[in-house]
């Protein structure tokens, strides 16, 4: 298990989309909710953003407050779409066999949430999928109903790969029985056996081995590469991977100094200043280096605009954005791009 506490885990900022739908169909409005929360609208359509999962788990009580549903959680997992699962959606879609696909899952947990593991285990003729989450409080409605999420999503997608014809043996979770349970298994479409030792997920193994007709490995390889690069990213526990993710999430509003990012850390400006001297680097390196690393990410995808991404990186014009690219990288962003597109014009 991940050695980060609750507040630092994080999850990906998309889930919130299929909570929120899940919300407007039961006819509460997710904006009050997202602001009760603490969740900007605006980050949770950017694919590169996180959510900590205290403010997850927020969410999750207050729409269990709303809505009064127990089995909000999965309801709101039907929503899932593969592209809220980022790349690993698409790789999960074209994956050999719902197995491997299960195998990239726990391979990539830690995309989905740092704080939660998923392990595979095979008994007799069984393949259990594991669950072990660090934090799940007795009675705590809103750890449960973030559970039934995960184990929901996953359902969910294996359903996009066989449709009804794939769906798990039974259903072992810590979740007390609830006043209605045969709402709890329409929705997971299996038994549940509520008030378990362990939380997982259990098929048949011949159901799930069978070669998937959406199968295609150079997709699959592709999106694993891109999860592979995201992982990296924010799964080392540093202080520079700290300063990195606060940085990213203040850049729209222009470039935060240091002092802004100490006090977004909880520690003395001198504090921060000297952990990151340790760790080999300094603020003006890792404002720098992010900016230019996510202005590439941001110049692959031709459906980005220069003034977008202008404004997703701090700048407040387009031509100081341009400037400061070419100082970095010898070229402007426009003839970065047209670079990259005549390189794969020529590599295809």
């Amino acid at each position: 298990m991940n050695e980060a506490t609750h507040e630092q885990h994080s999850t990906l900022a998309t889930f919130v989309l299929p909570i929120a739908k899940s919300l407007r169909l039961q006819g509460v409005d997710p904006m009050e909710l997202l602001a009760e929360a603490d969740i900007d609208p605006a980050h949770v359509i950017n694919a590169d953003r996180r959510i900590p999962a205290a403010k997850m788990q927020q969410l999750f009580s207050l729409a269990l407050r709303e809505t009064g549903n127990p089995a909000f959680g999965l309801l709101a997992a039907e929503q899932v779409q593969a592209a809220t699962l980022q790349g690993l959606g698409l790789a999960f879609l074209a994956s050999d066999t719902v197995l491997d696909a299960l195998q990239r899952l726990v391979r990539f947990c830690h995309v989905l949430s740092t704080g939660v593991e998923l392990r595979l285990q095979q008994r007799d003729e069984l393949i259990d999928l594991e669950f072990h989450v660090g934090r799940v409080v007795e009675d705590d409605e809103a750890d449960y109903a973030s559970l039934d999420f995960g184990m929901g999503l996953v359902m969910v997608m294996c359903r996009m790969t066989l449709g009804d014809y794939v769906s798990p043996i039974s259903v072992d979770t810590r979740r007390p029985e609830p006043e209605d349970p045969d709402l709890f298994m329409s929705l997971m479409g299996a038994k549940i056996h509520f008030g378990a030792e362990i939380d997982r997920v259990s098929f048949v193994r011949s159901d799930i081995v069978d070669q998937l007709l959406t199968a295609n490995q150079e997709l699959a390889k592709i999106n694993d590469d891109q999860a592979e690069a995201y992982l990296a990213s924010f799964d080392d526990v540093s202080t520079a991977r700290d300063v990195v993710s606060k940085i990213v999430e203040k850049l729209p509003d222009g470039p935060p100094n240091q002092s802004q990012i100490a006090g977004a850390l909880n520690v003395s400006n001198r504090t921060l200043q000297r952990k990151l001297k340790d760790e080999g680097t300094s603020f003006v390196d890792l404002l720098q280096d992010t900016r230019l690393e996510l202005a590439r990410k941001y110049l692959h995808n031709p459906a980005r605009s220069i003034s977008e991404i202008s404004y997703l990186l701090g700048f407040s014009e387009p031509s100081t954005f341009s400037r400061a690219f070419k100082r970095w990288t010898g070229e402007a962003p426009a003839d970065y791009r047209q670079r990259l597109q005549q390189t794969s014009k020529e590599e295809s």
